[in-house]
């Protein structure tokens, strides 16, 4: 079971913490400390819920939290799917933009499929949520304007090598979704993986050494969907997780063992509604659905704030603890046996194996209470 109130992630059987190297990620973390003054640049891949019935908001509120935090510049977006489309999560995306009077960062729609697996049984899943009971809590809702916007036309995987070209050795790639944008992007120029500062994606589950092995366990989700479909975005399509892991780039996790334990609460509603502006009223309008399904539905204390927690990895990684774990890409691709593990002889990556909790959520709900930067803006709404 989720341990949903016990908001520090410890005990978790792992052995004594090996020495975490400093990958590109997380020397760029490094910067809230004091020892580096430039700011990380980096790149938002999302599957982009927001508005949709019985859908998470967390990538919506990740984008929010880094449209409001100097301590990155966001210098593009590329969408994914997951938790909905392609096509859904660039419209969303592109809506909150215009909410936001952002309208200059650029949106780049991805791949709408995996490399081989068919995950139309995970779509009609997602519709079976969107139609069902869970559909009375956003009923209320204004339907979203249509947007004006539209996505840049450059295919996403190339938009990416363009965007590490232009800032060689400055990007981090923050993936919210599955790897399949970033794994075209490898395969159809590989010197990407040394041009990106690193990846920073929140994806997998860690196995402790000792005890139960860790399962997402809420009514909404079969266990064969978490098995075969879910498993945080890693499994949504593993033949391009393979790509990137085996491709030589940093890579840090921030896996469900952590972000299962960090919420939006109700309290926290109201500190973001209290922000007074259209922004802060959209975020609060389209987020409260999902709270007040994931207390009735799920029976949590609040909406889990997976996405918002991996991008705070790269504003403040002093909410976690990392520890160098081993990825076993057979294991992954096969799905036998745990992938994620410590001492097994994998490929090393970094993982946030633990994260202060408590602190988390205050200061994402502090955060997203301030406004839009004024770099972010379109022209006519930075006059004003």
């Amino acid at each position: 079971m989720v341990q949903s109130e016990n908001r520090t992630l410890s005990g978790n059987g792992l052995a004594p913490h090996r020495p975490v190297h400093e990958n590109p990620a997380t020397v760029s973390m490094a910067i809230n400390r004091g020892r580096y003054r430039m700011v990380p640049k980096i790149l938002l891949d999302i599957d982009n819920a927001i508005t949709m019935p019985a859908q998470d908001t967390d990538d919506a509120l990740a984008l929010a939290l880094a449209l409001v935090s100097p301590e990155i510049e966001l210098v593009g977006i590329t969408t994914c799917a997951g938790n909905c489309r392609t096509a859904q999560s660039t419209r969303n995306t592109l809506h909150l933009l215009e909410a936001a009077d952002a309208s200059r960062i650029p949106v780049i729609q991805g791949r709408s499929a995996p490399f081989i697996r068919d995950r139309e049984p995970h779509f009609r899943y997602l519709a079976s949520k969107t139609d069902g009971s869970g559909r009375r809590y956003w009923e209320n809702l204004p339907e979203p304007p249509d947007t004006r916007s539209a996505a840049d036309a450059v295919p996403a995987a190339e938009f990416i090598t363009q965007t590490a070209r232009r800032h060689p050795g400055e990007v981090i790639l923050v993936a919210l979704g599955n790897l399949t944008n970033l794994a075209l992007s490898l395969l159809a120029a590989p010197e990407t993986a040394s041009l990106l500062k690193g990846v920073v994606h929140m994806g997998g589950s860690f196995e402790p050494l000792d005890g139960p092995p860790f399962v997402w366990q809420t009514p909404d989700i079969p266990d064969d969907v978490w098995r075969n479909t879910l498993r945080f975005n890693t499994v949504f399509d593993p033949e391009a997780s393979a790509v990137v892991f085996r491709s030589g780039i940093s890579v840090t996790l921030v896996p469900a063992n952590v972000t299962a334990l960090v919420f939006q609460r109700p309290i926290h509603l109201e500190r973001l509604q209290a922000g007074g502006t259209r922004w802060h009223r959209y975020l609060a309008t389209y987020a409260r659905p999902w709270v007040e399904w994931s207390i009735h539905e799920r029976r949590l204390p609040g909406a889990h704030m997976h996405d918002p927690l991996t991008v705070a990895a790269v504003i403040d990684p002093a909410f976690f603890q990392f520890t160098s774990m081993d990825l076993s890409v057979p294991a992954l691709l096969t799905g036998k046996g745990p992938w994620l593990t410590v001492d097994s002889g994998g490929l090393p990556v970094n993982v946030a194996s633990e994260v202060d909790a408590p602190r988390f959520e205050a200061w994402l709900a502090d955060r997203l209470h301030t406004p839009v930067l004024e770099r972010y803006l379109t022209p006519a709404a930075s006059a004003e």
